[in-house]
């Protein structure tokens, strides 16, 4: 091997070996689960403050709400009426708190601590053909940490 390839090599391999320190350095978002029965949907925080104990007034908070209403960045699980739904947030969420919101209403009065939390889905009388949002809120009871939005889908 003549000296100029295994400088190359070696440069190849500093290059390779810094790209993937970088990649190491992006935070994951945090996840949550929504599942009934056989059908689960798990994604990460749509909206979430790192930095601080909630999100800001210019973070994504507003435009995830207005998307939510469209239907649009929704994950959408199928539930029969009157089975139970479960919730399973990570453990920086428990550590923060959270609250489940159904359609406008808020399930529990204080914050959820622990990683998992259930209810029973509504009569189908109960549920708007479209389904019903659901979201989950990262807080301790002022302002919000982080945002996750699901729509409950009436399964037919």
């Amino acid at each position: 091997m003549t000296s100029q390839f295994r400088k190359g090599v070696a440069l190849l391999s500093l290059t390779v070996s810094a790209l993937l320190v970088l990649s190491g350095c992006t935070k994951p978002l945090p996840n949550a689960t929504v599942f009934s029965g056989s059908n689960s949907e798990n994604r990460q925080a749509t909206c979430w403050a790192f930095d601080a104990e909630e999100l800001g007034a210019g973070d994504c908070a507003q435009d995830l709400i207005a998307q939510a209403a469209t239907g649009d960045a929704v994950s959408v699980v199928s539930v029969f009426p009157g089975d139970t739904v479960g919730i399973s947030v990570d453990p920086v969420v428990a550590e923060t708190g959270w609250f489940v919101v159904l359609g406008n209403q808020r399930l529990t009065e204080n914050p959820i601590t622990s990683l998992y939390y259930r209810f029973t889905f509504p009569a189908a009388q109960e549920i708007p053909e479209e389904g019903v949002l659901l979201q989950i809120v990262a807080s301790s009871g002022v302002g919000a940490r982080g945002i996750w939005v699901f729509k409950l889908d009436q399964a037919r």
